[in-house]
């Protein structure tokens, strides 16, 4: 039977790393971690799971790092993966069945990002709910699956290319060798952290900048940029690069396209967002982020009608994506529809009850809208079917509103729960002092 080295590079990965190496101890053969100057526990965890540990000195340059990780692998496949990323037990026998394949030199596997709400963007992908099908990620609620290139022979001169956004697929490429696509999936926790991700995306945007400024014909690297500006939401580059890389190619993903019109339309050029887009949905006609921008560029233009027709046609087909709710209900507040627009995010969160941005959208339309009872309710609806979100700011409204009809120790009762979630409040700890000050004698 053919063996399976997996192939890391880490750096103060303590808190993550246990995880991903329990996630495959009984899939691979041998592990492979290159550190590149933890200061923390990670070194004595991945010794603890007797992996073979490398070291190399950083030098902006992921691809180096990950080759090191390959140089020191031994076995007849690889597995690449960060430490922030797990592989459920149920595609362990994919894995396997795979890597005994005579055909394929190497395979793409879903690379599935998750979130705590729907309302994020992740590149040109809209995150959608969690079928929960693996026990990895079943808490989350939403998520995003990408196609990454992480399964592979280990053949003579394997490597990666690109100082960021390294990539594995050219080498194969080259070499005309026939890759695949495997039915599993790498699940991926890292976009949870989300100041961790904030001071990468600052820090990788330098490095992709750099990354142009070595070789700026490279449509690879000025793609990497666009997709890195996007990330840090860096507009004007992502509008710069994203040109220059559609000038490079001649069939642009629909990602590149995507992208650069997001770009345009977040510094206001709402027109010249409008070719890129239907490029987008001429090769994918029903891409949900591809139609609700070109929604919101119609809408921008004074199209309303227009954009609000097409719009609830994109929410037939997904009604499960709070993102369109949000653009929906965005564009009835345009035309002073209020009624209307409470209504439609009253409808998205009995749909997508899960979503703590969805119900935020509502309460805080609600209180703006002066409609201080159904808000309280919406809010303390919100805080049943989600108790730790919110911010301790719903127990506040619905506290507040309590404390308003007079009712102090249901008051007092919401600021107690809330304080439990969120003991730091000053808000809550406030109105605590204030409840208790106003509650009758017994």
């Amino acid at each position: 039977m053919p063996t399976l080295s997996l192939a890391m590079i880490v750096k103060n990965e303590e808190k993550n790393l246990g995880r991903c190496l329990a996630s495959v101890k009984d899939l691979v053969d041998e592990m492979v971690i290159v550190d590149t100057g933890s200061t923390d526990g990670t070194l004595a965890l991945a010794a603890s799971y007797g992996a073979k540990v490398g070291h190399f000195t950083w030098n902006d340059d992921f691809s180096a790092a990950r080759n090191e990780s390959l140089r020191l692998c031994t076995g007849d496949w690889i597995l690449v993966l960060d430490a922030d990323e797990a592989v459920d037990a149920l595609d362990h026998k994919k894995i396997r069945e795979a890597c005994m394949k005579s055909h394929f030199s190497a395979y793409f596997m879903a690379l599935r990002n998750y979130f705590a709400d729907g309302g994020a963007l992740v590149l040109d992908q809209l995150v959608r709910p969690n079928d929960k099908v693996y026990a990895q990620g079943s808490k989350f609620d939403y998520c995003a699956d990408f196609q990454g290139l992480r399964l592979c022979r280990r053949l003579p001169g394997l490597q990666f290319e690109g100082r960021i956004h390294e990539l594995l697929l050219p080498y194969f490429q080259k070499r005309n060798l026939p890759t695949g696509t495997l039915d599993a999936v790498i699940h991926h926790f890292g976009k949870l952290d989300v100041e961790r991700e904030a001071a990468k995306a600052v820090r990788y945007l330098q490095q992709a900048k750099a990354q142009v400024a070595s070789d700026p014909a490279n449509q690879q690297y000025q793609y990497s940029l666009m997709t890195q500006a996007a990330v840090a939401r860096d507009w004007a580059t992502t509008v710069t690069a994203g040109t220059a890389h559609l000038a490079l190619v001649k069939r642009p993903k629909t990602t590149a396209l995507i992208l650069l019109a997001l770009g345009l339309q977040e510094m206001g050029r709402w027109d010249e967002a409008i070719p890129h887009l239907n490029r987008a949905l001429a090769a994918q006609e029903d891409h949900p982020l591809a139609l609700s921008r070109l929604v919101m560029s119609l809408a921008h233009l004074g199209h309303v009608e227009e954009a609000q027709r097409r719009l609830e046609g994109i929410l037939r087909l997904h009604p499960q994506i709070p993102y369109l709710w949000k653009v929906m209900a965005d564009l009835l507040l345009r035309q002073n529809r209020f009624a209307e627009a409470v209504a439609t995010l009253k409808e998205a969160v009995r749909i997508c009850p899960g979503d703590a941005d969805l119900w935020d959208t509502l309460i805080q339309l609600e209180a703006r809208l002066g409609q201080g009872a159904p808000a309280a309710a919406d809010a303390w609806a919100a805080l049943r079917m989600l108790p730790t979100a919110g911010g301790g700011d719903w127990h506040i409204l619905v506290a507040a509103f309590l404390l308003k009809e007079g009712n102090i120790l249901e008051s007092q009762s919401v600021l107690e729960l809330g304080l439990t979630h969120h003991p730091t409040h000053e808000g809550l700890l406030r109105l605590r002092a204030l409840a208790g000050d106003l509650n009758p004698p017994r």
